[in-house]
C-alpha cells in the first residue's frame, strides 16, 4: 500500500515552491542558490532559475504537473502551467551546442512538456512538445556534448520516446545520427571503449552514469533495442567493459578520474570514489539494471549488484548517522536511493523497496517535521528550488515512494516494450550475488581476460 505519508512530504515540498514563485502575467519563475563562473572562478550566486529541466521551470513545472495529478490540488496545476510557459520563453537562452541535450536542453524540455500533458490531461501542452520536438531533428551532434547531461548520450533515448509519441520518425533518424556520433568518437582501447565526455582535467576517460562510459553506453544499447542495429549493442559491451576493467573490488566502486585544482598536484592524489547518481556506483548501477532488462545479460546484473551493494551501504550510513551527501538527486541521498528503488522492481527484492523508503522517512524526520533546511546539492550553498540539485527533485523523490509508476527522472528511456536483445550463448552463465570474494573474483577475471577484438564500425 502506499504511504500517504509520502505523498504529504512531496505536497509540502510544492506547496513552498507554489508560494515562492515569482510571478510575471501568465509565468513564474523562482530564485535559488547556484554556482556560476564569477570573474573567471566558481562562485555561488543566487539567480533565477534556466529554462531546462536540470535546474530550471522545465523541471520544476515537470514535479508540478504531476504533483497536481496526485492530489488534485489546483494550485499545482496554475503554478505549473507558469513554470512550463516561462520555459518555453526563455527556451532561446539555451546555448546552441546544448539545445540537444536531455538535462541541460531542448530534448528535456520536450520530455518535460509531453509528460505534463499526459499529467494534467491537456492537448496545447502535446502541441507544444511536438512543436519543441520537431525544432530537434536538425540539431547535429557537437564535439563537446556527448554525455547523459549534455549531450548524445542523454538526447538519444529521450529521441526514441518522442518519436514514439509524437509519430515522429525524424526524431528517430536524429537519434540513430547522434549514435553514429558516438560510435565514431569511442576512443576503442584493449579494454574496451571510452569516450572524452568533459573538457577538463583528468587522469583517464570517466566512468559513470552522467558524464562517462555508463551513460554513453546505455544509450547505444537503447539505440540497438530500438534499431535492432548490431553495431550499437556491440558498442555498448565495450563501454561496459571500459567501465569493468577500473572496478576496485576493494572499495566496490569504479574511480572519479576528474582532478580538481591544479592538475599536476591532484595527479599525485589518491584516486577518488564518488557515491552518487552523476559519477560511482549509484548511477552505473541505475545503467546496467537498465542493460539488464533489456538484455536479460548475467554480466549486467552483476555489476548491477556489485553497485547495489555499495550504494546499500551508503544509504544505510547515512539513515544511521545522517552523515549522508545532501538530499539532491543529482549527487544526494534522495538520488542514491533511486537504485534500490529501481532494483526493487527490476530483480523482484521487496527488501529495496524498503531500503529506499528508509531515506525517505529520515528526510522527513529530519529536515520535514524540524523546518530545517533541506541539503541541496549546490556546493557551498543553501537550498534551491529546482529538479536535479533542489526541492523539486527532492520531491519527485517522495512521488516516486508513494507510486513508483512515476517515471524516473534519473534514467529516461524510452516507454514502449522492447523485445529482449539476443546475447551471446557463452555470457548467459548462471547468476551468483556480487558480494565479497564473489565480486572480487569476478572483475579480477573481466580484468585479466584477453581482449575481445573490438567490434567493427
Amino acid at each position: 500500500m502506499p504511504d500517504p505519508a509520502f505523498l504529504r512530504a512531496a505536497a509540502s515540498l510544492g506547496a513552498r515552491l507554489c508560494r515562492e514563485a515569482v510571478w510575471d502575467g501568465d509565468r513564474c519563475n523562482w530564485m535559488g542558490d547556484a554556482q556560476d563562473a564569477v570573474n573567471g572562478q566558481l562562485a555561488v550566486v543566487h539567480r533565477a532559475q534556466t529554462p531546462v529541466l536540470y535546474d530550471g521551470t522545465a523541471g520544476i513545472g515537470l514535479f508540478l504537473a504531476r504533483l497536481f495529478a496526485a492530489t488534485g490540488e489546483r494550485p499545482f496545476r496554475t503554478a505549473a502551467l507558469g513554470a512550463l510557459r516561462q520555459s518555453l520563453r526563455a527556451k532561446d537562452r539555451v546555448g546552441a551546442e546544448l539545445r540537444i541535450a536531455l538535462h541541460a536542453g531542448w530534448t528535456g524540455m520536450a520530455w518535460a512538456l509531453a509528460e505534463a500533458a499526459d499529467t494534467l490531461g491537456e492537448d496545447e501542452w502535446r502541441a507544444e512538445s511536438a512543436r519543441l520536438a520537431a525544432e530537434l531533428r536538425g540539431i547535429d551532434p557537437h564535439p563537446l556534448a556527448v554525455d547523459v547531461i549534455s549531450g548524445s548520450a542523454g538526447a538519444i533515448p529521450v529521441l526514441l520516446e518522442l518519436a514514439r509519441r509524437h509519430g515522429d520518425d525524424g526524431l528517430m533518424e536524429n537519434a540513430v545520427r547522434h549514435g553514429e556520433f558516438l560510435l565514431d568518437g569511442a576512443r576503442r582501447g584493449n579494454d574496451g571503449w571510452s569516450w572524452h565526455t568533459m573538457d577538463a582535467p583528468m587522469r583517464a576517460p570517466l566512468t559513470g552514469y552522467s558524464h562517462g562510459a555508463a551513460g554513453v553506453a546505455l544509450a547505444l544499447l537503447e539505440l540497438a533495442a530500438a534499431t535492432g542495429d548490431e553495431r550499437f549493442r556491440a558498442a555498448a559491451d565495450e563501454g561496459f567493459r571500459y567501465e569493468a576493467r577500473w572496478f576496485s573490488p576493494e572499495h566496490g566502486n569504479w574511480p572519479d578520474f576528474r582532478l580538481f585544482g591544479d592538475p599536476a598536484a591532484a595527479a599525485a592524489q589518491p584516486v577518488s570514489y564518488a557515491v552518487a547518481w552523476c559519477h560511482g556506483a549509484p548511477g552505473i548501477g541505475l545503467s546496467r539494471l537498465r542493460a539488464y532488462e533489456l538484455t536479460g545479460d548475467a554480466d549486467r546484473r552483476m555489476e548491477a549488484e556489485a553497485a547495489l551493494a555499495t550504494t546499500a551501504r551508503t544509504l544505510d550510513a547515512a539513515v544511521a548517522t545522517g552523515a549522508g551527501f545532501g538530499f539532491s538527486l543529482c549527487h544526494g541521498d534522495a538520488g542514491n536511493a533511486e537504485l534500490p528503488l529501481l532494483a526493487a522492481r527490476v530483480l523482484g527484492d521487496a527488501s529495496q523497496a524498503e531500503r529506499a523508503a528508509r531515506v525517505g522517512r529520515m528526510g522527513m524526520e529530519r529536515y520535514l517535521a524540524t523546518g530545517a533546511p533541506w541539503p541541496c546539492g549546490v556546493p557551498g550553498g543553501g537550498e534551491t528550488p529546482n529538479l536535479m540539485l533542489g526541492l523539486a527533485g527532492i520531491g519527485w523523490f517522495y512521488l516516486r515512494l508513494h507510486d513508483p509508476s512515476v517515471p524516473s527522472v534519473l534514467l529516461v528511456h524510452p516507454r514502449a516494450a522492447c523485445p529482449a536483445l539476443p546475447w551471446p550463448a557463452e555470457k548467459a552463465k548462471n547468476h551468483f550475488h556480487a558480494e565479497g570474494a564473489e565480486a572480487a573474483e569476478y572483475f579480477i577475471a573481466r580484468r585479466n581476460s584477453s581482449a575481445a577484438p573490438a567490434p567493427s564500425a
